[in-house]
């Protein structure tokens, strides 16, 4: 886990992720992690509006990265992080939840103390069987963010430092990249 400061400078943040990406791009001849940056922002009247006609608040680290960042595709590989649109039901919103209820079933979700009614999808991807799920406000843990890929493979304690820690994977496949080990 990446330690970060109480005041996130989400700018700073998300720059880090798309230098990161960029870098992988020069050096990845398979084009395995191609070259994105994130959607543009939502307006804070947008995140409201949005948030009233779900009848629920987004977890804060979360509703911070919509207001910096309305998603990303390719996020991580093939993962999309999500944004308003995939929460409506576009792009691979209906592969996370098939992944949910999966991991449901295979009763990975109760093994890791989560309740599909107390978590978002906020990312998943086409191929994939990774899951990133938020905590939802008023479950305990609110505003975690599990990586789960058939068992939990990282929590974060809120959504800057799942970003931090993505940044940080993608650096250590830019140094193998760049040892010849991709």
């Amino acid at each position: 886990m990446v330690a970060m400061p109480e005041e996130v400078d989400w700018p700073a943040l998300l720059g880090e992720m798309i230098l990161t990406k960029n870098e992988i791009t020069e050096l990845d001849e398979e084009n395995l992690e191609p070259f994105t940056v994130p959607r543009l922002k939502l307006s804070p009247a947008e995140l409201e509006a949005f948030e009233r006609n779900v009848g629920e608040r987004l977890p804060a680290g979360y509703r911070q990265f919509l207001l910096h960042a309305n998603g990303w595709q390719r996020f991580y590989f093939r993962v999309d992080l999500f944004g308003i649109p995939e929460l409506q039901g576009e792009g691979n919103w209906r592969i996370a939840n098939a992944l949910l209820q999966v991991y449901e079933e295979e009763d990975v979700l109760d093994d890791l103390g989560l309740d599909p009614d107390g978590v978002i999808p906020v990312a998943a991807g086409e191929g994939m069987r990774d899951l990133f799920l938020v905590i939802r406000e008023g479950w305990p843990g609110a505003g975690q963010v599990s990586w789960i890929d058939g068992e939990e493979i990282d929590r974060y304690a809120d959504f800057a430092e799942f970003i931090a820690s993505m940044t940080e994977y993608n650096r250590r496949y830019v140094e193998r990249l760049r040892a010849g080990q991709g």
